[in-house]
């Protein structure tokens, strides 16, 4: 039988609506027949809804089977039996808290009634939100490629839970090894494609071809690995050991499970499904509100720039996104048009001649970065996430900096969880951006909406006071 199973943050939202859908219908079903019934009019009834509401929140808060289920009739049963604790509370309610002041007659008609409309509601809510689930998770923005390197007895069993629930939004591509794992090994239910050995993986890796790798602990041994764990750091997949504790020299490794198989995370997001489409309403509605509210200032900042130096208002340059592939990043121009920028790390330094009376001041204030609301709403950057490097910066790095293109798992952002901690302005040392990465891997593995806020909060905060700008 199929278990549940505790399926990480990538879901949380809709496990966390589940029960704020089940208060609602519980507890609200509940008040309507109290006010068409007319009784409890003395806060009585308020308190009992409320009972209940609380009640159905706490029996299906985090509803795993909602989503690790292979079916939904299967779901269905479980969530009708679960249904009867909030059957059970609503019982001795009526039975025994109210019994005083509800005729026993009309005591047995209000429970009925609640029962007849509760329980088929909450399946239809928890059905409708399933399918919701499937829909998310399933779409080809959303849906992610896997690989696993090495097949063994805890590999075979996750490839082989992810292929019968497809809702899980995983698509098993199939797995390498030194050698095809023998035929007899495993039962015929879940045969995996055998895509290689190692060296055949690394040039896939190289492409980002995949989303998400799973790596065998029992695989560590083979000198291959080292080479084939170095371009995984380098690529932009989430990364998962099953487990093997020495490969993660330097990251900071949490538990996970995936289908109920015990891993750990080297490097992951819970920016997928809901929370990716969440988060991207989120940085359109606040881009659209800042652009309409900030429209004067860019206008006074272009207009500036034009009658202080000449050249072009808007400075582009491009750098990675999403993926490591390349966009073009807007700023208004704060140095002179002519300035000589030859080698890797010509960044902006305290006293730079290069800067322009207006452009330093555009600097301190952060107002040559508000052209990237645009590409906030082209959907090229973020409000908030890792800021997006020069191209040769990310090329001079990559190479010295273990794990420094993981940074580009999601989107960059205007500000980040770098920035807001003192990390922005030059990095004139390896050492500043190295902590710069650990910062920026931070915020992609626990990422937040609440966490976005408070860096929007603190990065308005020190436009006033901000000393690294310049």
């Amino acid at each position: 039988m199929f278990q549940p199973e505790k399926l990480g943050r990538n879901n949380h939202g809709f496990l966390v609506a589940a029960g704020l859908l089940s208060a609602a219908v519980n507890g609200g079903i509940a008040g309507l027949l109290i006010e068409r019934h007319d009784v409890l009019g003395d806060g009585t009834g308020l308190i009992a809804v409320w009972v209940l509401a609380i009640t159905a929140f706490m029996a299906f808060y985090m509803f795993h089977l909602m989503i690790s289920a292979r079916s939904m009739a299967w779901m269905l049963r479980q969530a009708a039996v679960r249904w009867l604790r909030i059957l059970l509370v609503a019982m001795i309610l009526v039975f025994f808290v109210l019994h005083n002041q509800v005729p026993d007659s009309l005591a047995r008609t209000l429970l009925l009634e609640w029962a007849g409309y509760s329980l088929p509601l909450q399946c239809i809510m928890l059905a409708g939100l399933r399918m919701l689930v499937w829909r998310v998770n399933t779409a080809p923005t959303n849906r992610r490629k896997a690989i696993f390197v090495g097949l063994g007895p805890e590999a075979y069993k996750l490839a082989h839970r992810l292929i019968r629930s497809p809702i899980l939004g995983m698509e098993i591509v199939g797995y390498y090894a030194a050698q095809p794992v023998p035929s007899g090994l495993y039962p015929e239910s879940v045969q995996l494609p055998y895509l290689g050995g190692y060296n055949d993986a690394i040039a896939h890796i190289e492409k980002n071809e995949f989303s998400v790798v799973f790596v065998a602990m029992r695989e560590h041994e083979r000198p291959e690995m080292t080479t084939l764990m170095d371009k995984l750091y380098d690529s932009t997949s989430a990364i998962y050991f099953m487990p093997e504790p020495r490969l993660s020299e330097g990251f900071s490794v949490q538990g996970a499970e995936i289908a109920g198989v015990s891993l750990l995370a080297l490097h992951e997001t819970p920016m997928v499904g809901a929370s990716r489409y969440i988060k991207r309403v989120t940085d359109v509605v606040l881009a659209s509100l800042a652009l309409l509210v900030l429209s004067p200032v860019m206008l006074l900042a272009a207009l500036a720039i034009k009658l202080d130096s000449p050249g072009p208002v808007l400075y582009r340059q491009k750098r990675y996104g999403e993926g490591a592939r390349p966009i073009m990043v807007y700023k208004f121009r704060s140095m002179r048009a002519d300035a000589h920028q030859d080698g890797l790390l010509m960044q902006a330094r305290k006293g730079d001649d290069r800067v322009t009376r207006v452009g330093r001041f555009l600097r301190r204030t952060s107002i040559d970065e508000l052209p990237q609301l645009l590409n906030v709403l082209q959907g090229s950057m973020s409000l908030v996430g890792p800021r997006p490097h020069a191209e040769s910066h990310n090329e001079f790095y990559r190479q010295k900096i273990r794990g420094y293109m993981l940074r580009h798992t999601v989107k960059p952002g205007i500000t980040g969880w770098a920035q807001v901690n003192g990390l922005r302005g030059e990095t004139d040392t390896l050492d500043k951006m190295e902590r710069r990465v650990q910062y920026d891997r931070y915020y992609i593995t626990h990422w937040s909406l609440w966490m976005d806020i408070k860096i929007l909060f603190r990065t308005a905060l020190m436009i006033f006071w901000d000393r690294n700008a310049y």
